[in-house]
């Protein structure tokens, strides 16, 4: 499995947020994030990894939180990072996400052999 960010204004908010946490939780995060690449499956574990909302997921770590989304077969995309505060998901950090995957899956160059 392949873990990939987008990267917005030549800034990759995922690596920005995980950059930013403190040195345990950001552990907690990269331990998971390599986990997953390494084993070539996300985490079957509900409070690790689940759905989130469309074509959506999340990697969670307590209250950290990474959105992303399949792109093809092996590859994970995250979107960006932050830190939930309540009991639902921000519905701006939804809209955020699936403006971040719109926008990475324009600018991704079409497929070798699509006209």
């Amino acid at each position: 499995m392949t873990v990939l960010a987008v990267v917005m204004n030549e800034t990759c908010l995922a690596a920005e947020y995980i950059r930013n946490l403190q040195e345990a939780p950001r552990k907690k995060v990269l331990a998971l994030l390599s986990k997953t690449a390494i084993s070539g499956r996300p985490p079957v574990n509900k409070e690790k990894f689940d759905k989130l909302e469309g074509p959506l997921f999340e990697f969670k770590s307590f209250q950290d939180r990474l959105p992303c989304f399949f792109d093809g077969q092996g590859r994970i995309v995250l979107t960006h990072g932050f830190s939930k505060k309540s009991r639902r998901t921000p519905r701006e950090e939804i809209e955020r996400a699936l403006r971040l995957r719109a926008e990475y899956l324009e600018s991704k160059p079409p497929a070798a052999g699509a006209h």
